[in-house]
């Protein structure tokens, strides 16, 4: 046997099938060049025995655009949603833009906020003295029973959402009937501190959940608190 031939008794050197895979992705045009090679590839089916690899490939590239198509619904979703959201904002802002009475404002909000927010029952609370002429506004004293219902919203300064507890509901809606209500947006109403707040209640208690963003809620109660300080003099809300 020369020195230069192989030996055919040797064992054919081990291939590493990740190398292999990386080569033909490197190399495209191999499938092209060698149509035989990929001829007679199979891969096992579910339920079909075998399939080609074009098939297999075709496969994933329907699954693949399935889920892009699923991505795409969703983010068309939100995009709906928040569109919604602005519309809903802007027409609250009119009417606060447009407001010279605190009693009317109260009251526009809240016929705006029951027919395009799905909203079951307002209410509206601050500190002091300087609401207390206006009905539509609850007076926050120390001893009022709404307090301790507002207590967790205050304290955090923040927007919270979630369900509303049958000591709040009594408390913030004592006439609101059957059925009861069941969730509710707390918004607090404040300049440099919060002086009180607005609550969004809902019978419905997947209308509010604690896992909404708060975004638009937050900004109905910054213009809520502006428009506010504008009929009631800075003192009312600062």
């Amino acid at each position: 046997m020369s020195d230069s031939q192989p030996d055919e008794s040797s064992p054919a050197p081990e291939l590493d099938e990740a190398r292999v895979a990386a080569w033909l992705v490197a190399h495209p045009e191999f499938a092209a060049r060698h149509p035989e090679a990929f001829e007679a590839q199979h891969i096992g089916h579910d339920s079909q025995g075998a399939t080609s690899l074009i098939e297999r490939q075709v496969a994933r590239l329907r699954q693949t655009n399935r889920e892009l198509a699923e991505r795409f619904e969703d983010l068309a979703a939100t995009a709906r949603v928040n569109e919604e959201r602005v519309v809903q904002l802007n027409r609250v802002a009119r009417i606060m833009v447009g407001a010279c009475d605190t009693d009317a404002l109260i009251q526009a909000l809240t016929d705006s906020l029951q027919t395009h927010f799905e909203i079951d029952a307002v209410y509206v609370g601050l500190d002091g003295t300087a609401a207390a002429d206006v009905q539509a506004i609850q007076s926050l004293d120390e001893h009022a029973p709404a307090r301790d219902a507002l207590i967790h919203v205050t304290r955090r300064g923040k927007p919270i959402c979630g369900e509303l507890s049958k000591a709040q509901a009594a408390a913030l809606f004592p006439h609101a009937g059957e059925p009861a209500l069941a969730s509710a947006a707390f918004i607090p109403l404040g300049i440099s501190c919060v002086r009180g707040a607005i609550v969004l209640a809902s019978r419905d208690a997947k209308r509010f959940t604690p896992e909404m963003g708060p975004l638009f809620i937050e900004l109905f109660g910054a213009l809520l608190t502006a428009t506010l300080a504008r009929l009631l003099g800075d003192r009312a809300v600062a």
